[in-house]
């Protein structure tokens, strides 16, 4: 029994130690840590579930976290406690997550200023500029990241920099990502826009491939996902149907 307890207390320790180090390198730090040290193995617990829980899913959607209100005063009292970089990428992070991009950005260009190298606040304040529409100073961010982490993120940064590249009408470069993201991605939105670039290059067998492993993996979702993969479904099924397969 001894022996039992101490290997437990030795996993809990090591679990704790590893969230705390996730989040000073997600640059939650100034929400998260004090939760984590402070509880131990279940704040760590809190932590990872709050964050990760979603893993599984993002294979097939990216989905965006949940903010609370009690999470967003957090944030705000943060940046006005500690003016940080840190604060103000976590607070965008937030933002971002509700879709208040334009706010997203302002929070985004004060952590910038203040942590110039973070690469979790040149990736947010890239998102949120993509957010806007300012698609070549997104680019331009989310370069710089993806060149250190090529999958930060699950991926998200190499695919908003394609979103940034396909939305400025730069084909040629955007080609290669969504064709790097689809050999180890199935998320339909990644399947469809690669498949509506490779029709719009004339590559239609390309085209009709990704659009029915969208069909394909929508069998296998999980019952609570059904919901969200349906848009996706009608929307491949509607792009064979127009490249005749």
């Amino acid at each position: 029994m001894p022996a039992l307890f101490l290997v437990l207390s030795a996993l809990g320790t090591g679990f704790t130690v590893w969230m705390a180090i996730e989040a000073v390198r997600r640059g939650q730090a100034s929400g998260w840590l004090w939760i984590i040290l402070m509880f131990g193995p279940i704040g760590a617990a809190v932590y990872f579930f709050s964050e990760y829980a979603d893993l599984p899913t993002r294979r097939f959607v990216f989905q965006t976290r949940k903010v609370t209100a009690q999470e967003l005063r957090l944030a705000e009292a943060e940046v006005r406690r500690l003016d940080s970089g840190y604060a103000w990428s976590h607070y965008a992070s937030l933002l971002r997550a509700k879709s208040e991009f334009g706010r997203a950005v302002e929070a985004g260009r004060k952590a910038l200023l203040r942590t110039p190298d973070h690469l979790e606040t040149q990736y947010e304040l890239g998102q949120a500029l993509l957010g806007v529409g300012q698609l070549a100073e997104a680019a331009d961010l989310l370069e710089r990241v993806v060149a250190k982490d090529r999958t930060h993120d699950s991926d998200q940064a190499l695919y908003a920099l394609a979103r940034a590249r396909l939305g400025a009408g730069q084909q040629a470069e955007a080609r290669p990502l969504l064709e790097e993201l689809e050999g180890r991605s199935s998320k339909p939105a990644i399947l469809f826009d690669r498949a509506a670039l490779e029709a719009q290059l004339g590559e239609r067998e390309v085209a009709a491939r990704c659009l029915q492993r969208i069909l394909n993996e929508a069998e296998y979702v999980p019952a609570y996902l059904k919901r969200e993969v349906k848009p996706w479904v009608k929307r491949a099924r509607q792009g064979l149907r127009k490249l005749g397969y």
